[in-house]
């Protein structure tokens, strides 16, 4: 990679790519000589990529919002994921970014700078985008392992015919991207080591092992934590699943306890929580707790750019400041059409549009299904203009 793509954190607080890079790697937090001694006292297995799911609650959000929404979540499918980011990244104005050229490059020497006439054509070398940069984290990290193998082996549990992942969805899509680029069946399956269940505070001491989640990040794994303590105390929450599929953002799932007067951190349970989360006092949970409030384009702004907690308080304090001296007309309060569901099926359909002659039959159906409510919602949505127009 070019010069410019070693950073350090910036005023948003964002990690640098060799820095998220490094933690993809040594997800324990441990020297890589320690990791691989003790990758060796654990038995691991080598399981194909696609019977693997990710953990769609995970904290840690490797994919930006915006690309997610191109892609069903069919690991056969994955690659649409990798043709969506590319799809992204040229909406924002980069349409010379090559990912071939990034994948098959030759990985710099430790200490040996690269130099700028590596850097993407009308990309100025250190201002990657931070889409450009998302997906540049998961190429270096694929390049890593192309050359010196996976040093320390994803986690998975057993998820009725699939395995879903509990810690390293980086390494997991740089298998995916290798396997693409290489198709020879060497990066089809990937080292794991395989648990009974997904252990929500296994995951958050490896998150904390490594460098800081970003404040979505912490403010996400807090609400994970809080809803486990909750539920062994009786508490009933909907499921991540349920949220999405009424047509509310993901945020609305972890904002369940977003109210600490009602879902208070269970008596004795203060330090533990402290603890899993990394952090020295509760001030600092209440901090946390207060994001889940956001407001959902603020939320995903911020997780899409990886700002520092301090940060995002000082854009929702702006942006409130803001908002609040306006003056907002009746028709802005409520606009069923610009719904987030809305947007995401148009996108659903782009994506089987794209993939026409490769569809199965189940996925026909689906796209049936799918184009019939989008000619419902353009329907409704001309009924709508012709009667303002009256």
């Amino acid at each position: 990679m070019s010069k410019g793509r070693r950073r350090t954190r910036d005023g948003t607080g964002a990690l640098s790519s060799l820095e998220q890079t490094a933690n993809a790697i040594y997800d324990s937090g441990l020297p890589p000589d320690i990791a691989e001694l003790d990758s060796r006292r654990r038995p691991t297995k080598s399981l194909g990529i696609f019977e693997i799911v990710p953990d769609r609650t995970q904290p840690r959000r490797a994919v930006p919002s915006s690309v997610r929404d191109h892609w069903n979540g069919d690991t056969r499918a994955i690659r649409d994921l990798f043709d969506g980011w590319l799809y992204e990244i040229e909406q924002a104005g980069n349409p010379a970014f090559d990912l071939q050229r990034y994948v098959e490059q030759e990985h710099l020497p430790e200490g040996i700078e690269g130099n700028d006439d590596d850097a993407q054509p009308d990309t100025p070398t250190g201002h990657y985008t931070a889409l450009e940069r998302s997906l540049l984290d998961i190429v270096d990290l694929a390049v890593s392992i192309r050359e010196n193998g996976l040093t320390n082996p994803i986690t998975v549990a057993r998820d009725g015919a699939t395995f879903r992942l509990e810690t390293g969805e980086r390494r997991w899509l740089a298998y995916h991207l290798l396997n693409i680029f290489y198709p020879d069946g060497e990066w089809s399956k990937i080292p794991a080591y395989v648990v009974e269940e997904v252990n929500v505070w296994r995951q958050a001491s490896e998150n904390n092992a490594r460098a800081d989640l970003n404040a979505i990040g912490k403010a996400r794994q807090l609400a994970i934590l809080l809803m486990d303590l909750l539920r062994e105390r009786g508490h009933d929450f909907r499921s991540f699943d349920e949220v999405i599929s009424e047509g509310y953002s993901e945020r609305e799932y972890y904002a369940q306890v977003a109210d600490g007067n009602v879902y208070r951190v269970p008596r004795g349970e203060g330090e533990r929580l402290l603890s899993a989360m990394g952090l020295k006092n509760p001030t600092q949970i209440r901090q946390y707790r207060q994001l889940l409030r956001l407001p959902d384009d603020l939320w995903q702004e911020a997780d899409d750019n990886n700002w520092a907690e301090s940060y995002v308080r000082e854009r929702y304090t702006v942006t409130t400041v803001t908002v609040s001296r306006k003056k907002r007309s009746p028709q802005s309060a409520v606009n069923p059409f610009v719904e987030r569901v809305n947007k995401k099926r148009r996108t659903r359909v782009w994506n089987y549009a794209n993939r026409l002659g490769a569809l199965n039959d189940k996925e026909k159906r689906k796209a049936l299904e799918e184009i019939e409510a989008d000619e419902r919602w353009l329907s409704e949505l001309r009924e709508a203009l012709m009667r303002d127009q009256q």
